[in-house]
């Protein structure tokens, strides 16, 4: 048996399309945008939150702006590949604030990671961690990011939701 998705219709896409954008768009202007009440977009939000579609609002800002910082894609490679293994792996990364994302992959590597570090020498102390042994990191090599080039702006939803799920 399929994956079950939850079933939208071109109102909810247009929603989430914009909401995706801009969180903190009132209901009001919202429900203007794609051309409901202010209480029918409402009710449509929520049970898209009550259901998980919408998992939470986020503040997107320029760290550059904060702080000195540098951001990383970190390729691992475990010793072993028992269910253990992974988990002990996992229970030490989702510690770590630096760790932002954490994908499991198929191919020659095990995790590619993205992290944020004060600067190389707190990557160092990452990498070291990484590679103490405790872990079962085989290995751990990081590519420093020198620029993004196109970030991530929301996600194709009217290319990605097929038909049947409309």
């Amino acid at each position: 048996m399929g994956k079950r998705y939850a079933r939208l219709d071109d109102t909810n896409l247009r929603i989430l399309t914009r909401l995706q954008t801009n969180g903190r768009i009132s209901n009001v202007r919202l429900a203007e945008e794609v051309n409901l009440s202010a209480s029918a977009c409402l009710d449509r939000t929520k049970g898209m939150e009550d259901d998980g579609v919408i998992r939470r609002y986020v503040a997107d800002y320029d760290l550059q702006k904060l702080c000195s910082h540098v951001v990383l894609f970190c390729e691992v490679i475990l010793q072993n590949h028992r269910e253990s293994d992974f988990d002990r792996f996992l229970s030490a990364v989702r510690e770590r604030q630096e760790v932002l994302e954490c994908f499991k992959i198929g191919g020659r590597i095990d995790y590619l990671m993205r992290v944020v570090c004060r600067d190389i020498d707190h990557y160092n102390e990452l990498s070291d961690f990484m590679s103490r042994g405790e872990l079962g990191v085989e290995k751990f090599h990081g590519h420093v990011v020198l620029a993004t080039d196109k970030a991530f702006q929301g996600y194709p939803l009217d290319m990605l939701v097929s038909d049947e799920a409309r």
